[in-house]
């Protein structure tokens, strides 16, 4: 029944506080990226509605393109072949493509950036805990519990854009409203709360 339910949190919070590069090594990874701190948009796409149509991923990348701040976009080379294959190497050209990005590292550029545009379910989780706004480019998301306050779903086109630039009008302002919100997934206890919870369950 209910009362054998504990909530414990997502584990995911500590393996980010855990794993999160310091103050100045995020510095450091800006700087061999060449990108400013709060200066940059991160994005990453992968999932089939996104990268397997021609129509959408042109539509991803020519919003990517047209943005103010400059675009990492660190790319699995089954997006960088569906890229080729749609014919949209002219679009790539226009946005920093890198190779796949560390976990740590990824978490770094993530905590530096201005904003997140992808369609990554583990890059909303950290979003919320490295407290940035993320753009998230899918039909639905598995996520709804960050949906309004560090996320906001958009489909494939105009509408990312747009977001992005509603972000970037004032982003210190949007950084500041997320800086105190808490994310969902919890406080980084879950591990301990899970302990425990066992440990009264086996008495």
């Amino acid at each position: 029944g209910g009362d054998r339910v504990v909530k414990t949190g997502n584990t995911v919070v500590e393996a980010v506080m855990e794993l999160l590069p310091s103050p100045e090594e995020r510095l450091a990874l800006c700087d061999s990226y060449g990108v400013e701190p709060s200066g940059f948009v991160l994005s990453t796409f992968h999932r089939p509605e996104n990268v397997d149509s021609p129509d959408n991923y042109r539509a991803i990348l020519t919003e990517l393109a047209g943005l103010a701040l400059p675009v990492l976009l660190p790319l699995h080379p089954r997006s960088l072949r569906r890229a080729s294959e749609h014919g949209l190497n002219d679009l790539l050209s226009k946005i920093r493509v890198t190779e796949p990005i560390g976990y740590r590292d990824f978490l770094g550029l993530e905590a530096e950036s201005a904003l997140l545009i992808s369609d990554s379910g583990g890059v909303q989780e950290e979003a919320s805990i490295v407290k940035r706004p993320v753009i998230v480019v899918r039909n639905s998301t598995e996520r709804p519990e960050i949906i309004g306050t560090f996320a906001q779903r958009v489909t494939a086109g105009p509408g990312m854009g747009e977001a992005a630039r509603a972000i970037t009008q004032d982003l210190s302002a949007a950084h500041a409203a997320l800086a105190d919100e808490p994310s969902p997934y919890g406080d980084g206890s879950s591990s301990i709360r899970t302990l425990e919870a066992l440990a009264a369950a086996i008495g």
